[in-house]
């Protein structure tokens, strides 16, 4: 084997070494400024992930991080959390698609805009799709901003135009609101 081959074999196993550690550096670093219609100065501040473990697999452009009930998996950034016993981050071409959390309970909280109070959501289960700036909570979920507060077992919450639906359950019972009333002063 002569030098150039050596040379090139070396870079090789350093590469192939560091590349885990390099996407999920990447799959963090891609993640949330790409999020959701929020605050702009969101996109500027750190992300910070607290986990118990977690897991890259390369092959299918996943991430995830594991939490307990007690000590759940959270990754912040600016006004944005998301929080549960697990994290699913899904990327396609390094761009993030689509997140997953479950829990007990699973939470999203951001704030929308700067003249906007806090939007918190809560529920067994927390789909975000980049691609249709869509949040969904499945599963006793509730949904906060002020002191409006709606609960059910399903609100889909479409994150750019800022509209809420909460549908009927599928055992017949009704979706619930609490409405503040308007301040007149």
């Amino acid at each position: 084997m002569n030098s150039q081959d050596r040379d090139n074999e070396a870079m090789t196993i350093r590469t192939a070494k560091t590349a885990p550690l390099t996407l999920a550096c990447t799959c963090l670093a891609v993640f949330l400024p790409a999020a959701s219609q929020a605050l702009p100065e969101d996109a500027g501040q750190p992300i910070l992930g607290t986990y118990d473990n977690s897991l890259l697999l390369l092959d299918e452009g996943k991430q995830v991080f594991y939490g307990a009930a007690g000590t759940p998996a959270e990754i912040t950034q600016g006004t944005l959390k998301i929080s549960g016993q697990e994290i699913v981050i899904e990327r396609i071409d390094g761009e993030v698609k689509k997140v997953s959390v479950t829990g007990s309970p699973a939470l999203y909280q951001q704030q929308p805009a700067i003249d906007q109070a806090l939007v918190t959501a809560e529920g067994q289960t927390i789909i975000l799709d980049y691609d249709t700036q869509h949040m969904s909570a499945v599963g006793n979920v509730r949904f906060i901003q002020g002191n409006d507060q709606w609960t059910g077992c399903q609100i889909d919450y479409y994150l750019e135009s800022r509209q809420l639906s909460t549908p009927r359950c599928a055992d017949g019972s009704q979706a619930r609101a609490i409405l503040s009333p308007r301040n007149t002063q």
